[in-house]
């Protein structure tokens, strides 16, 4: 069924979007993007497909397509789920509804860390410049540093403690969270959740896509489409 209503303005364009399993590059947390459009119209799709992403294919087929799409610089997820702190103890209860966590100073710097989180614990650290590392900071002791592997009670221990020293201070003047649902095809909390992304059809319009998952499968496709002002 599909139904196409005409309506006022920007509602807009949360969260981000579906990742697979594999690793992500690392990314450069920024304020969430202003759109200075209107929005002309939107599609509710249980029926047939958007785009080729049919209703009821898998959610490893619809993101496959997905996929190509951005390598064609079609489609862009979005990652609103930014939330910024100053404070380590802000965290304490947030680490596990988050996939990345990103400490660097006021302005971005090449040796900003991000620390990637999956299924409680850390997966990755890597630098702004991309440089992998097994722990950070790499100069102190195993026992002090934030290691791949750590589970996030550990790893918010080690925070606290290091947001202390005056070495490495300055890496928490700007604390990220970001939620870019890095494996939502996998785990169970975040497998049912929409994934949202805009879709570029024209130079002077776009679509933002909202597509809603059941069972790992497509159940329906919310399309709000938008004219540039």
């Amino acid at each position: 069924m599909r139904k196409t209503l005409a309506s006022l303005s920007l509602l807009c364009l949360l969260v981000l979007a579906a990742c697979t399993h594999t690793n992500i590059d690392p990314i450069m947390p920024r304020p969430d993007p202003v759109y200075s459009a209107k929005l002309v119209g939107r599609d509710s799709i249980a029926n047939g497909s958007y785009r080729g992403i049919a209703i009821g294919s898998s959610t490893t087929e619809a993101f496959s397509l997905l996929e190509q799409y951005r390598y064609q610089k079609l489609v862009s997820y979005l990652g609103a789920i930014n939330t910024y702190f100053s404070n380590v103890m802000d965290l304490k209860d947030r680490l596990a509804q988050f996939d990345w966590l990103v400490l660097d100073e006021s302005f971005d710097t090449e040796s900003g860390i991000q620390i990637q989180l999956e299924s409680g614990q850390v997966k990755a650290i890597t630098l702004n410049n991309r440089r992998q590392l097994e722990q950070w900071p790499e100069s102190v002791s195993s026992s002090q540093a934030i290691q791949v592997g750590d589970k996030l009670t550990l790893l918010y221990t080690k925070l606290e403690s290091l947001s202390q020293r005056a070495a490495y201070t300055p890496k928490f003047e700007r604390i990220v969270l970001l939620s870019r649902y890095s494996y939502a095809l996998y785990d169970p909390t975040k497998s049912g959740a929409p994934w949202r992304f805009i879709y570029r059809s024209q130079a002077q319009s776009f679509d933002g896509v909202e597509i809603h998952l059941q069972n790992k499968k497509v159940q329906y496709i919310i399309v709000n489409r938008f004219e540039k002002l």
